[in-house]
């Protein structure tokens, strides 16, 4: 199931906030020199699909390239067929998951139940950054760590509270924080993207109110397309689809650590 090019140009529009990139034939790069272990600000998409020769040699080429960077890991992305010989020959067994790309049925926005008492506002200045933070550390501290949950937190919020493109929203129900999402819009096209509840408040209708909000706000701003990006493997996609998203097309992600 191949891509819409106009949704994968919102994707690499989307990580321009964050990154550098560069073109070199079928590969895009990006690099973030702030945030350097950042995997999905720092990888390679391969764009053309490839033979099995040719792209074991992309790969190959990739994880060179990283190493010459002294990084610790080398994130290639790419919507081709996957022939898993290749990996077999590979001197590093990458892991690999696959990400489902879910377009929204607008349908259904206008009968989504929110839940009263809530209220939705974008992130504009460094006291709603520490309110993230919070989110962040709920919900990924025991995966990721405190420090880099912090670092996370203040290199995208430099863009949040810039003209970048990129808006974080911060939900809040009766002055308590209850999660966050963030929203990109580029030619008509909305990327959802870091949606989150606290664990403590999940299952009890905050994520399709913070939903509803951050889809009300792209039709505000005349959006075609309202997208989200989500591991094919979490079960987070079943309330997507529940709420009337659906799939549009898949991305294979390779991640190879090199320690």
């Amino acid at each position: 199931m191949r891509l819409d090019r106009k949704i994968l140009e919102c994707e690499f529009e989307y990580t321009k906030c964050f990154s550098e990139f560069s073109e070199d034939e079928n590969v895009i790069r990006f690099r973030d020199h702030q945030l350097k272990d950042m995997y999905y600000h720092n990888y390679t998409y391969i764009q053309d699909t490839m033979d099995g020769v040719r792209l074991k040699r992309a790969i190959e080429k990739e994880i060179a390239l990283r190493q010459s960077e002294k990084s610790s890991f080398c994130n290639i992305l790419f919507d081709a067929h996957l022939n898993n010989d290749i990996l077999s020959m590979l001197e590093f067994r990458p892991e690999i998951s696959r990400s489902g790309f879910y377009s929204y049925d607008l349908s259904y926005h206008e009968k989504l139940k929110i839940k009263s008492g809530c209220i939705v506002k974008r992130v504009e200045d460094p006291e709603m950054l520490d309110h993230l933070l919070y989110c962040d550390l709920q919900q990924d501290e025991a995966h990721v760590g405190k420090d880099f949950c912090t670092r996370r937190c203040y290199r995208r919020g430099k863009i949040y509270i810039s003209s970048e493109g990129v808006d974080s929203y911060i939900c809040y129900h009766d002055g308590v924080v209850i999660g966050n999402c963030d929203l990109f819009i580029h030619n008509g096209i909305a990327k959802i993207e870091d949606f989150a509840v606290i664990p403590s408040h999940q299952r009890k209708g905050y994520g399709t109110t913070i939903l509803h909000y951050l889809i009300g706000r792209a039709i505000q701003e005349k959006c075609h397309t309202i997208y989200l990006v989500t591991d094919e493997d979490d079960t987070a996609k079943e309330m997507y689809q529940k709420i009337g998203f659906n799939k549009i097309g898949e991305r294979i992600d390779l991640f190879i650590n090199l320690k």
